[in-house]
This record gives structure tokens, C-alpha cells and sequence, in this order.
């Protein structure tokens, strides 16, 4: 089973930093990373590269996947897209299912993702309530995921499926980090799961603007 999970927020995301880009965009919905968000997630990858990681996850939102590929380059690894991690699903955000990049336009854009890798988890929008329906489509997941694979893992999430993540790890999830690329480790020992680091140390040159679990849409 696996012994360590990294929970990784996504980067700065295009609309934090320029409020009209969303007039203009084809994906309103799903706005890729910013300038410093992109800086934001190499600097989280030169930081996780000796940490033993072994599979990379990442939300199929375009922001998270520019993250976890960004990541998993220095890592030398694939990104495997899980819906179970998506953005909260939430219909005060999203009139109706959010419109994505296809895998195979994911698999065209971006080196590390992984074209055979199935999702585990379909969400089923809307979801109305976080802390029940996020976490059941989180947690059910991620105990699948646990089980399937060993060593150290990488999710790459939204700030709603990283924290209810570290909720089914440890409830609650005190001290965990929710700014953008934040880092959090959870380390399992003797069976119990606990919260071994919580740093932005490593961003302090990307000097991020955005805020910190909830930013834009929460997400």
C-alpha cells in the first residue's frame, strides 16, 4: 500500500491575475495556469524531485494538469488525469458541467500525460454540498488509489479535493496548507496517517498574489 502521499495545490490560475481574460476565452470555466503560476509549479517540481515520488495524479482542469506536468517532467514521470480529484463541482460556479480538454488533446499538449490511464472516479455534477459529496468522490478515490499502488504518490488538486484529501487521511486536516502550489506531505506509520510537513517555503521567489483556500471559485 502506499506510505506517503504528497498533496499538491495547483498553481496561480490565469483569471487571478488578469480579471478580463475570461471575456475572450474559449473555456471560461477552465482557465489555464498564470505567468506566476507557471513559475509557481516548476518551482514546486525542482522541490519534490529527490522525494522518491513514484506516480504523479492530477485533476483533468487545465490548471492542475500544466501543474502536475510541470512537475512530473523534473520528476521524470507520467501524469495519470483522475476526475475523482476535480474542482468542486459546485453549481453557484458552473451553470452546467464544465467544458475540458479532451485526453487526447491533454495527450497532444503536454509530454507527461498518460494516454492509457482510466479514471477511477466520474463526478456527477452538480455537487451542492463539500463536505459530503466532494469527499465521497475524493475519499472513495483515494482509498482505491491506496490500495492499488505503494511507495510515494503526488496528487495534484483543487483547494476543495486537496483539503477533503487530507481529510479522509486526517480528520481534520489541521496545519495542512491550502495556498496555491503549496506543499503537504502525509506520512503513514503503523497503519495511522499523519501530517508531516505543510510549506510554500519553496515559492517564496514566484511571490505568488493570489489568496488562500478559497482564491477565485474556491478553486
Amino acid at each position: 500500500m502506499v506510505e506517503t502521499v504528497w498533496l499538491v495545490r495547483h498553481g496561480m490560475r490565469m483569471d487571478a491575475e488578469d480579471p478580463h481574460w475570461k471575456e475572450t476565452a474559449p473555456r471560461p470555466h477552465d482557465p489555464p495556469l498564470s505567468p506566476t503560476g507557471i513559475e509557481q509549479a516548476h518551482k514546486t517540481g525542482d522541490f519534490l524531485k529527490s522525494q522518491g515520488i513514484r506516480l504523479v495524479f492530477s485533476s483533468p482542469f487545465l490548471r492542475t494538469v500544466q501543474t502536475a506536468d510541470a512537475i512530473a517532467g523534473k520528476l521524470n514521470l507520467r501524469t495519470k488525469l483522475e476526475s475523482g480529484f476535480c474542482e468542486w463541482l459546485n453549481p453557484l460556479w458552473f451553470p452546467e458541467m464544465p467544458e475540458l480538454l479532451s485526453l487526447e488533446e491533454m495527450t497532444g499538449r503536454f509530454a507527461s500525460v498518460d494516454a492509457d490511464y482510466r479514471s477511477r472516479t466520474i463526478p456527477v455534477y452538480p455537487e451542492k454540498d463539500e463536505s459530503h459529496q466532494v469527499f465521497t468522490r475524493v475519499a472513495q478515490t483515494l482509498e482505491v488509489i491506496l490500495r492499488a499502488h505503494d511507495g510515494s504518490i503526488l496528487i495534484v488538486g483543487h483547494g476543495a479535493s486537496v483539503w477533503q484529501a487530507g481529510r479522509f487521511l486526517v480528520n481534520p486536516p489541521t496545519g495542512i496548507r491550502g495556498e496555491t502550489c503549496a506543499v503537504n506531505k502525509f506520512q503513514r506509520q503503523d497503519g495511522k496517517w499523519g501530517l508531516e510537513l505543510a510549506t510554500t517555503e519553496h515559492l517564496e521567489a514566484a511571490k505568488p498574489r493570489g489568496a488562500g483556500w478559497q482564491g477565485i471559485q474556491g478553486a
